[in-house]
């Protein structure tokens, strides 16, 4: 599955089971969570303590080409 397939297919029951990334959340304790398919197409992740982080993706230059 390319990332482009995620963004097309509406399965949402393993759009929530694939973890893309693990990071800390910016709400108060900071407790890391893990970012899904279907947080990246919500464009929120709720923390365990009911924080909503916001999700935003980057695309960067290789550092070759910078």
């Amino acid at each position: 599955m390319g990332i482009f397939d995620w963004f097309s297919t509406t399965d949402d029951n393993s759009d929530n089971n694939i973890v893309v990334k693990s990071t800390r959340s910016k709400g108060s304790g900071r407790p890391i969570i893990d970012i899904t398919v279907g947080d990246i197409r919500k464009g929120i992740a709720t923390d365990e303590n009911g924080y909503r982080n916001e999700v935003v993706l980057f695309l960067r230059k290789n550092k070759k080409d910078r």
